[in-house]
């Protein structure tokens, strides 16, 4: 998306910044009709997506549906035409003027789609959690008072992270971050605690 594709749910309409983090971006997702959305690329875009082996399954499945003409792509992928062309004359108007959409989107040097235009149903999915327990330097558990639990320790996705609590905190790797960090600091806590050594 981030190299001028864009979404549009299944009215052929789109509805948000596509530009945002995919943890944002899979809520605002299933929030529309069905909780579904279509990205819309192009060949352009598909060549630096084949770098990825999902992209490349994807393909290989039929999941990337290609056609000439964005009126041709909705009538293969089911959505209204006219309304696709809207969503795309947006787009492509948008990065002619290099300004910001009504979303909020800057498109300025973003090159332009060019046939023949690709599309791919995708939908919103949690693979990760933020939050959890908060804890202490030896990755003991606190109470609500903030007290440190004597005999319960957390780390990964069980202990609350430097990403915070809501998706917008969330950056590629913070959960092994906190699963290496923390997990090595609760590991060593509580064999000093089963040795007595603490």
């Amino acid at each position: 998306m981030m190299e001028g594709g864009f979404q549009v749910n299944a009215n052929g309409a789109r509805f948000s910044d596509e530009s945002q983090g995919y943890s944002e971006q899979a809520a605002v997702v299933l929030a529309q009709p069905g909780g579904i959305a279509f990205d819309i690329f192009d060949e352009r875009i598909a060549a630096i997506a084949r770098q990825f082996a999902d992209f490349r399954e994807a393909e290989a499945a039929g999941a990337v549906i290609e056609s000439p003409t964005i009126d041709d792509l909705a009538r293969r992928i089911g959505l209204p035409a006219s309304t696709l062309a809207e969503s795309f004359a947006e787009v492509e108007k948008a990065k002619l003027a290099g300004v910001e959409d009504r979303f909020g989107r800057c498109f300025r040097g973003v090159a332009p789609l060019s046939p023949p235009f690709k599309a791919t149903k995708v939908t919103g999915a949690l693979f990760h959690t933020q939050g959890g327990l908060a804890v202490d330097r030896t990755a003991r558990v606190l109470d609500a008072q903030g007290k440190s639990l004597p005999n319960l320790f957390a780390a990964g996705g069980a202990a609350a992270g430097v990403s915070g609590p809501r998706a917008g905190g969330y950056l590629s790797g913070n959960g092994l971050l906190t699963a290496i960090v923390l997990g090595r600091i609760a590991g060593q806590s509580a064999a000093d605690l089963v040795t007595g050594r603490v």
